[in-house]
């Protein structure tokens, strides 16, 4: 029996994992650039930044989320 080499598809795909032998580019921030996971938007739905440029924080730690604000529910 002949040796038939396996179809160009084939190989890139047993090489590289990927169909044309090229790994599909990484999602990027819009906001800085840099190669991410997650992407968050507000409520208007405008990118804000990524998981690279942006930081959860618990808000009991931070300080602006006690500001006494005018017509605020718990303030006097």
């Amino acid at each position: 029996m002949a040796d038939i080499p396996d179809h160009p598809i084939i190989r890139n795909c047993e090489r590289t994992g990927y169909p044309d032998g090229k790994e599909p580019p990484a999602p990027r921030c819009p906001i800085c650039g840099e190669e991410c996971e997650t992407i968050y938007r507000d409520r208007s739905g405008e990118c804000v930044g990524c998981d690279i440029c942006m930081e959860a924080l618990d808000a009991w730690g931070v300080p602006e989320c006690f500001q006494e604000k005018e017509g605020n529910l718990f303030g006097s």
